[in-house]
């Protein structure tokens, strides 16, 4: 299904990157069997993990998401802490051959 996300020529993309770091690694499995089942872009390095959710459209609907997975870290305790930074992006749109070409 086509997403349309309201993207001109030159608009640029942003996503929320977060990194949650444990001390303890039964926790950190739980969590990655926990969130790999909804995300894709789960990275595992050592103790820490890392994923991405965007793109969007708007730095405020990225920033909303960083917000959300500090509550959320906080309101859990634990031993892990977590890291939200925001990236942007501005896309080369380009052309493509036609398939009958």
């Amino acid at each position: 299904m086509a997403r349309n996300i309201g993207m001109g020529p030159s608009t640029p993309l942003y996503r929320a990157a977060i990194t949650a770091t444990y001390t303890d690694e039964t926790q950190l499995i739980n969590d990655m069997k926990r969130y790999r089942a909804n995300n894709d872009t789960l990275l595992r390095n050592g103790m820490t993990l890392t994923w991405y959710e965007g793109p969007y459209n708007a730095s405020g609907k990225a920033r909303s998401r960083s917000t959300i997975w500090s509550r959320v870290y906080a309101a859990k305790g634990g031993s892990a802490s977590v890291e939200c930074h925001l990236e942007m992006c501005e896309p080369q749109w380009q052309r493509l051959p036609s398939t009958s070409e």
